[in-house]
């Protein structure tokens, strides 16, 4: 029996798509194993030989890589941020490089346009492992908006805005700039990799002036549309006291990022966002989706994703947005985008058609391998149990070592990024009682 292992990052936004594909697992009788990223990859070497399906492969994590495939596990991934939000190469090689899949056995894809195509431009080598899949996510968002959902405000009409500007917290900026940047496997002195960190650098610049331009536009919105609920989405690794601080005074706006995405989506009339993945998820569900971006630098708007633009209302001024709400329910339909050419809706009867098309394809590749499988799981092991403690003794030594170098700079070059590491594990994993699980 082949056994399946499936990583989780950030619960609220992986868990319900892989609970789908670890449920077509079981159907296909597969053994399958989910659970919190962190908790899972100290047990690398005591799981029977198993495909792991991986959310990410990015150049900064091939050491994980390395050892799954040391200790004889087949890899598939498909990318969580498929939908590629920088512009242009960059986005493909802050999630991919030659080394990561190179060792990689299985690579899915959302879209054909959006996706697959982008990455086999960089990576044509790829192509006999390389599979138009669609995602799971896909499949969860079918399946809710199949769900008989009534809005929880009633008749009361209601904004949502997604303001995802963790890169302009200037407390944890610069930390988290060397964070993304070694995880993308951008090194700022190295030839081959300046111009990439070039464009790094101006997505925090035009992250920055975003984060100034949302200030100021949501206490307008409120005060114009005071009939109107507006509920404003923080991203998990953002600041979410700050607005709620920012925004106390304002009695129709509630700070909420403890509901799912769908949740939020399918109760709201309009969804506004600055180059957010959520747009593709405001399409598919029908809703009046506005890209509110005022700023004039082309060399800045040139690292926008073509992607968020071409799926939502592109509005340049306050007079154009405020037009926009009032007359949302009209003029949604003179933007309409074709969503199929970003996803892989890929529907059937039970609204699964993603999920099953991969399973599929790993129960096709596990039944050509030539594989002796290891069907002993040590991980109740004494073993497992004593390296389980040791690896997060060693994830807490380097978080301390890392707020260490902000005394001893001497050690900021090679620890000051775990710091914040551990900051943003704290903030993608809450508890995840059975309670909470059954309800997914």
């Amino acid at each position: 029996m082949p056994t399946l292992i499936i990583p989780v990052e950030i619960q609220h936004r992986e868990i319900h798509a892989a609970s789908i594909l670890a449920l077509e697992a079981l159907r296909q009788n597969w053994t399958v194993y989910l659970g919190q990223k962190q908790q899972i990859f100290p047990f690398i070497k005591f799981f029977p030989k198993s495909f792991w399906y991986l959310k990410s492969i990015v150049p900064g994590e091939t050491d994980n890589l390395k050892k799954i495939k040391k200790y004889g596990h087949i890899i598939s991934t498909l990318d969580i941020e498929g939908l590629i939000l920088s512009n242009g190469d960059f986005g493909v090689h802050k999630r991919y490089s030659d080394l990561s899949l190179s060792l990689a056995d299985r690579i899915f894809f959302w879209g054909k346009i959006s996706h697959y195509e982008p990455v086999l431009k960089c990576f044509p080598s790829i192509k006999s492992k390389a599979f138009l899949s669609g995602s799971p996510v896909v499949d969860a968002w079918n399946i809710e908006k199949n769900k008989k959902i009534t809005k929880s405000n009633g008749n009361q009409k209601s904004i949502l805005i997604s303001v995802n500007f963790a890169r302009a917290d200037k407390r944890l900026q610069k930390i988290r700039k060397e964070y993304e940047a070694f995880y993308s496997g951008i090194k700022k002195k190295s030839e081959n990799s300046i111009d990439n960190y070039n464009i790094l650098e101006l997505e925090y610049e035009l992250k920055d002036k975003s984060f100034e331009i949302f200030k100021n536009i949501i206490p307008k919105i409120a005060k114009e549309f005071q009939s109107y609920k507006i509920i404003v989405r923080p991203h998990p690794e953002e600041n979410k006291k700050f607005w709620i601080n920012y925004l106390k005074n304002y009695k129709n706006i509630k700070v909420n990022n403890s509901k799912t995405t769908s949740d939020q989506l399918l109760n709201c009339d309009i969804f506004i966002h600055f180059n957010s993945t959520m747009s593709i998820q405001s399409n598919f569900f029908n809703k009046t989706t506005i890209m509110y971006n005022t700023i004039k630098d082309i060399k800045l708007n040139s690292v926008i994703s073509p992607i968020t633009q071409n799926v939502s209302i592109l509005c340049d001024s306050e007079i154009k947005l405020f037009e926009i709400i009032k007359n949302h329910e009209k003029i949604k339909y003179e933007y309409e985008s074709d969503i199929n050419n970003y996803i892989e809706i890929n529907n059937n009867e039970n609204c699964n058609g993603n999920s099953e098309k991969i399973m599929k394809n790993l129960d096709d590749y596990h039944k050509g391998l030539p594989l002796k499988e290891d069907l002993n799981d040590y991980t109740n092991s004494l073993n497992a149990f004593l390296d389980f403690l040791n690896y997060h003794f060693k994830y807490f030594a380097m978080f301390s070592i890392g707020i260490a170098s902000f005394l001893l700079v001497f050690l900021k070059k090679k620890y000051r990024r775990f710091s914040w590491r551990y900051v943003i594990g704290k903030k993608k994993w809450s508890r995840l009682t059975k309670q909470k699980f059954t309800t997914i």
